[in-house]
């Protein structure tokens, strides 16, 4: 807590300018708001529907006013400015990422080290995993996209890797089973990876050699069991469902299981020719309405959770056109959180009508 002087008061005097002295939980223990922050009505109608009865608020409020406002631009032209470096560091990996997986197409050694290091670079730029989520978000690239979906799973899987408690050496081969997951690829048809509409039949059955291509150009590396086996088993379902081998359950290799959820949440968070990406909470619904039975649950969610934890106090726009905060995740409904419309709570669990159609 600073040493300035502080006053509790009662969060029906709380007024919009008031800057906290000391953190805010709810009665679980879940942090709300930091030390520091100003308050504004929507923070304090928050603050309010956690029921909580008094908080301790700094007495100088107009100094800290102004400071907390210079703060606040202050990190947002921190970000700006990490954003800008994120973007550089992404568009040079991605660019040296094609490089490498030409050279291992062409029977060449590329380490592991030098391969991990790509995604190192890129998040290296970005202070949180939270931060890597929404720049990733907001990137516009125009790079063909085998390569910049590798790189994002790559970054997708290093996160999910943290989010299960990887150790070093573990975290270094899930990142690196994320970006050549997809390495068989360069020996498809580009007209037909890249094709705009529907495939053919025929078509869809040479993009499915992938995962064998793949594995048959690393199969006598020195690279981990488990890095081969995912670029060999990403595709694979738990109900046996899946290609090339039909595996499943078990059968499946575990870090093959973590690759296919950044996989699929990766190729539908993207824009592709034929449509443009889909809401993080549109892809969670989807995830939970047809994703149970096919992925592992077990992995499945913890990703769910994770993710949309994330987009806690984010902005949305719904469906019905308004604009809103998200207040509360609804655990048993990821994908149908709380939003403050307005100071008014709205429960898209109980909502069936209303969806959440983009982050804002």
């Amino acid at each position: 807590m600073s040493d300035r002087v502080a006053q509790t008061i009662s969060t029906e005097e709380l007024k919009p300018g008031m800057v906290l002295a000391e953190d805010v939980f709810n009665s679980v223990g879940l942090r709300l708001f930091s030390e520091g922050t100003r308050l504004d009505d929507k923070s304090i109608a928050k603050i309010r529907m956690y029921e909580i009865d008094f908080v301790l608020i700094y007495e100088d409020v107009n100094i800290d006013y102004v400071k907390a406002k210079v703060e606040v631009e202050s990190k947002s032209i921190r970000k700006v400015h990490e954003f800008k470096a994120f973007k550089s560091s992404y568009i040079k990996n991605v660019n040296t990422l094609q490089d490498y997986l030409t050279t291992i197409g062409e029977g060449k050694n590329v380490s592991i080290t030098d391969l991990f290091s790509l995604s190192q670079e890129i998040v290296s730029e970005v202070q949180t995993k939270s931060d890597i989520l929404a720049f990733m978000h907001n990137l516009k690239v125009s790079d063909e996209h085998t390569y910049t979906h590798s790189v994002n799973v790559s970054l997708l899987c290093n996160i999910f890797g943290q989010w299960l408690g990887f150790d070093s050496e573990k975290l270094k081969n899930i990142t690196v089973a994320g970006l050549i997951h997809d390495i068989g690829k360069i020996k498809v048809d580009p007209n037909i990876l890249n094709k705009p509409g529907k495939l053919t039949p025929e078509e869809f059955e040479e993009v499915k050699k992938h995962p064998v291509y793949g594995y048959r150009m690393i199969e006598k590396t020195d690279m981990h069991k488990d890095i081969k086996l995912a670029v060999l088993m990403h595709h694979e379902k738990y109900d046996g469902s899946g290609y090339p081998t039909g595996a499943k359950g078990n059968q499946i290799n575990d870090f093959a299981k973590i690759v296919a959820i950044a996989d699929i949440y990766d190729a539908m968070t993207s824009n592709r020719s034929y449509r443009d990406r889909f809401c993080p909470f549109k892809v969670i619904q989807t995830f939970e309405q047809e994703c149970y039975g096919k992925l592992d649950t077990k992995y499945l969610l913890i990703f769910l959770k994770n993710i949309a934890y994330n987009y806690l106090d984010c902005w949305v726009r719904l469906s019905s056109g308004e604009e809103g905060q998200i207040v509360f995740i609804n655990q048993n409904n990821l994908s149908r959180p709380i939003v403050s419309i307005d100071n008014v709570l709205v429960d898209l669990s109980m909502e069936k009508d209303l969806t959440i159609e983009e982050l804002i």
